[in-house]
């Protein structure tokens, strides 16, 4: 699968900006959204990977399509990406915030289902 395929979930603005705001270039950060889009497919699909969160976490999917799953996450998801794709803390920051800012700007998802001590998680389905 093409990095394009993979970043189908995030708007272009949404890299852009999210790059802007915490200084980072925007071809590392879409590297790093690739990657992390990739190893979630791969690693162990994203259909297990979700049903894993749902049994682990207290009904985490805030939105379900045909193309992607939103969910909500503790920090330690990210932290573990973080350490297994070795992402800098300061890109890991900007990763995070665009998945945070696609689910702001994904219609019929009110953030207030999101437990506060969670953090958004954008995860593309397999075509």
């Amino acid at each position: 699968m093409t990095d394009t395929e993979l970043l189908r979930p995030f708007d272009d603005d949404v890299i852009r900006a999210v790059a802007k705001a915490n200084d980072i270039e925007t071809e590392p950060l879409r590297e790093a959204l690739a990657d992390h889009q990739r190893t979630m497919q791969q690693n162990p699909g994203v259909e297990n990977l979700v049903y894993e969160w749902r049994k682990q976490y207290d009904d985490p999917v805030l939105a379900r399509t045909d193309t992607v799953f939103i969910v909500a996450v503790p920090p330690t998801v990210w932290e573990e990406y973080g350490d297994y794709l070795d992402i800098d803390p300061p890109l890991l920051r900007a990763v995070t915030a665009a998945h945070q800012e696609q689910t702001l700007r994904t219609p019929d998802i009110s953030l207030s289902e999101m437990p506060p001590d969670h953090a958004a998680l954008v995860v593309g389905r397999e075509p």
